[in-house]
């Protein structure tokens, strides 16, 4: 496939989505009254053009990848009791993990030495959301200098700064994928919060300009990060809404919360900034694909539930699936509502408003697993 050069629009469009960025998270994981003490607890004292920001990643080097074919990872897990049945052996997927920097030490986290970073980024995002698409294809996740935690609750613009670097590395890394590995086969894009809005800005900057790269995209699963239908899909042409379970070249989006959750942070949010196109979110539409039956909206029992995966801490396996763990139905505004919340250990991470956001991939886990599958072999026998 050729490579596409970073459209005219793009550091428009990053500003934009930078800026997304910090008002949806210090939205959605707090109170108005707790950004303050979040910025003293995680935002950097120190100026970030003080800070060695250190050599750009080597794509090149296997040791930039947190996951890619041959390469033994926690990408490759498999929940206990599930069988690894024949990969779809013509497909990728690009991975881009959620934040896993916590630290106030540097705005733009290192590849390595944070131990804690490194942990979770093997042991949640890795083991937990990669893992989901190891049937649909090779995983390819790249490590990169991710926006530190603080970066979200910064005003001064400095957070805005350290996302722009992430993303940088993120385009390198894709940009290193297509021309060196992807050797023209279809992929899948996916991301978790942080990675997603790195993924939604590679559907803007590098594929919906490129013709062939829009041909051979799958599906992007862009889960935990809000996505406008008018003001985000709408600026990129003809990339739109998964409609069915075996839709491709779409995007897939949701947020999930308690039956009585309260979003409204989220949709304030929502509201007040801008998409990708530039223009107000206000008025437009916030995409709800149901995970239980990957149509647009609706709902769906417990039943249609595959299996969730509870996340257990410091333990070097999978547990096995819980069946039937929760259904889930799209309200009016474009938030998915559990009709079953889970409690117990998955209540650890629930963020104000019930808002199950940690936890996006964990409750629909096996539902992924076999749509991601499904979607690569649907866009292999189309084009056969």
């Amino acid at each position: 496939m050729a490579k596409h050069k970073t459209a005219p629009a793009a550091k428009f469009l990053l500003a934009i989505a930078a800026i997304i960025v910090l008002i949806l998270i210090a939205g959605i994981v707090f109170t108005s009254n707790q950004p303050t003490m979040m910025r003293w607890a995680f935002v950097p004292s120190h100026e970030i053009a003080t800070e060695d920001f250190g050599k750009a990643p080597n794509y090149a080097s296997e040791n930039s990848w947190a996951a890619r074919p041959g390469l033994s990872s926690n990408a490759l897990s498999l929940p206990d009791g599930v069988m690894q049945t024949a990969m779809v052996p013509e497909a990728d997927v690009f991975y881009i993990h959620p934040t896993t920097y916590l630290a106030k030490e540097r705005w733009n986290a290192p590849l390595e030495g944070d131990d804690a970073a490194v942990g979770r980024r093997k042991n949640f995002a890795l083991r937990y959301q990669a893992s989901s698409f190891n049937l649909a294809g090779q995983v390819y996740a790249p490590k990169y200098r991710q926006a530190a935690f603080g970066a979200f609750f910064d005003e001064s613009g400095q957070g805005v700064q350290a996302i722009m670097r992430a993303h940088a590395d993120v385009l390198a890394a894709f940009d290193h994928y297509i021309s060196q590995d992807n050797k023209g086969r279809p992929f899948i894009l996916a991301g978790h919060s942080q990675g997603s809005l790195h993924a939604l800005l590679l559907l803007a900057e590098r594929i919906a300009p490129n013709p062939d790269l829009e041909a051979h995209m799958i599906a992007a699963y862009i889960i935990g990060w809000p996505v406008s239908l008018e003001g985000d899909l709408g600026a990129l042409g003809g990339i739109g809404p998964c409609e069915g379970p075996r839709d491709t070249g779409c995007v897939i989006s949701f947020q999930s919360f308690a039956k009585d959750g309260d979003p409204s942070a989220v949709l304030e949010a929502f509201a007040k900034t801008p998409g990708l196109n530039g223009k107000p979110r206000a008025g437009t539409t916030m995409l709800c694909t149901n995970p239980l039956t990957w149509h647009v909206g609706g709902k769906a029992p417990r039943t249609a539930n595959q299996g969730g995966m509870e996340l257990i801490a410091n333990t070097g396996t999978m547990s096995a699936p819980i069946p039937e763990l929760s259904g889930a139905r799209c309200g009016k505004r474009g938030i998915l509502y559990l009709n079953e919340p889970p409690q117990g250990s998955w209540k650890e991470f629930v963020m104000t408003g019930e808002n199950y956001h940690a936890y996006d991939y964990n409750l629909f886990y096996m539902n992924i697993r076999s749509n991601a599958a499904n979607r690569a072999s649907a866009w292999l026998e189309a084009h056969r």
